[in-house]
């Protein structure tokens, strides 16, 4: 019988506190920064930013994609 392979997609979402855990090197002004200013600077783009109700959660893959793309 034929076999489809599929690639397997993590998404973790995380709460802000988790997210400056997982990006020790950002302070966790430069995450505000980014998040208040995400439509400006490309973060909404990449789906990093959820807003389930009142507060803000985040993709962590996302995130780092866009991190990652912002080289100097």
């Amino acid at each position: 019988s034929p076999t489809m392979t599929t690639e397997a997609t993590t998404t973790t979402i995380l709460s802000r506190e988790k997210l400056y855990e997982a990006h020790p090197a950002l302070k966790p002004k430069t995450i505000d920064y980014l998040v208040k200013n995400r439509h400006d600077n490309g973060l909404d783009e990449f789906g990093a930013v959820l807003r389930p109700g009142n507060e803000f959660v985040f993709v962590l893959e996302a995130f780092t994609a866009f991190l990652l793309s912002r080289k100097a």
